[in-house]
């Protein structure tokens, strides 16, 4: 039995299933990903606005907080610091496409030199 097989079955056990969703296999080519990336993170309700509502919520919900919360302090910090940290992620495989398409850009140049 597998550790997966394992916390499937205690996940069962408090009544929680495993989704499945089918992965959807776009090739590995930093550019396109970059460019699905980009435009999902900046169309109009993307990937930036609903990082950023989450962040304003858990701001909201500090503010409500009552003095001396510090366990439910630190829960929200820890939920902003990985809001920010999923954007840096989001961030990094944009700005990874773009600098491959630079690098190739930059090649084809060359390579038009040498011509």
């Amino acid at each position: 039995m597998t550790l997966k097989d394992l916390l499937d079955r205690i996940a069962a056990r408090l009544g929680y299933v495993r989704r499945e969703y089918a992965r959807i296999d776009n090739g590995a080519d930093a550019v396109a990903r970059g460019q699905r990336w980009q435009a999902f993170y900046e169309e109009t309700g993307g990937l930036a606005d609903m990082i950023a509502n989450l962040r304003r919520s858990y701001f909201e919900k500090v503010g409500a907080l009552k003095p001396g919360d510090v366990d439910s302090l630190k829960a929200l910090a820890m939920a902003d610091r990985i809001a920010r940290e999923i954007e840096r992620e989001v961030q990094s495989v944009i700005e990874t496409g773009k600098l491959r398409a630079a690098d190739t850009e930059h090649a084809n140049r060359i390579a038009a030199i040498r011509r």
